[in-house]
């Protein structure tokens, strides 16, 4: 196996802080859309762990595109799919997390738990979408499968 570049290195550097900041970003609006459907809205704390991640996936997916992983050659439907998909896992160990800081731990502190459970997920998170989502490779490999030019590909026909 042979060593990553130097530029490789300090380019995933860069890409983990950025996401640091953009998954901060969308934790505050998980955990905030957690707290009005949990608190506010009295819903049962495994629906809004459900219904604040949906916000907060949109929120990552967004800033992700726009700031983290920024790439035009990409199919943005094909990145909202994987974005998604990949997230689930990180919903699943939310969810898996959650119910055992409550049910098992008798955590009382919903907030709180929801804040670490969110912070255990944060490098599977960044993990899955530097490997699978926003990996040029798999986007090459679907393109040559796929039926649907991709950007660059439609601009070089041109």
């Amino acid at each position: 196996m042979q060593k990553p570049s130097k530029p490789r290195v300090k380019k995933t550097q860069k890409q983990f802080f950025q996401y640091l900041f953009v998954g901060g970003i969308a934790t505050v609006v998980d955990v905030g859309m957690f707290s009005l459907f949990s608190q506010v809205f009295s819903i049962d704390y495994r629906i809004a762990i459900v219904l604040g991640f949906c916000f907060g996936v949109l929120t990552n997916f967004s800033l992700c595109n726009w700031i983290v992983f920024a790439s035009k050659r990409k199919p943005l439907w094909l990145v909202f799919v994987r974005h998604y998909i990949a997230s689930l896992s990180v919903l699943i160990s939310n969810e898996i997390m959650m119910i055992s800081f409550v049910e098992i731990f008798n955590f009382e502190n919903l907030i709180l738990a929801k804040i670490i459970s969110s912070g255990v997920a944060f490098m599977l998170n960044f993990t899955l979408k530097k490997v699978y989502v926003y990996n040029d490779a798999n986007y090459k490999r679907s393109a040559r499968r796929s039926l649907t030019p991709t950007l660059t590909e439609r601009r070089s026909q041109r």
